[in-house]
């Protein structure tokens, strides 16, 4: 699989922080490539000190799952088997709002994106608007 370029990673760490700064947010991006390994990494100053490792951990379940992580986070139902972890950071996975998957043109997976510092909708929306 092709890996995104750091080129590219730049461009989307900037354009999310552009975002975080315009919505009054502190937050932290992180992008990894298709084996779950760090390619680029901005903490904004002030960011929380955890943001950093949760950050990592939604990237790393976006990549592990091709999915953006807001969508491997469905409600626990009583009575009904659970398919996944729910809202839980369980081997590197965090499975809530800020994680994205980055996809090249020809629509193969490049890496990762993982956005921390909000609520998991506010941070879903920085990761949306970093790769717009």
């Amino acid at each position: 699989m092709p890996n995104i370029l750091l080129d590219n990673a730049h461009r989307i760490v900037a354009q999310g922080r552009e975002a975080a700064e315009r919505a009054g947010l502190k937050a932290v991006f992180a992008i990894l490539d298709t084996g779950a390994n760090l390619v680029a990494f901005s903490r904004m100053d002030g960011a929380w000190l955890a943001s950093n490792e949760l950050a990592i951990a939604k990237a790393r379940a976006s990549v592990m799952f091709q999915l953006p992580s807001e969508s491997l986070n469905s409600p626990l139902q009583i009575g009904q088997s659970l398919a996944h972890f729910d809202h839980i950071h369980s081997g590197g996975l965090l499975l809530m709002g800020g994680g994205i998957p980055l996809f090249g043109e020809d629509g193969a997976l490049t890496g990762g994106l993982g956005v921390s510092g909000g609520t998991p909708d506010e941070d879903a929306a920085l990761a949306r608007a970093a790769i717009n």
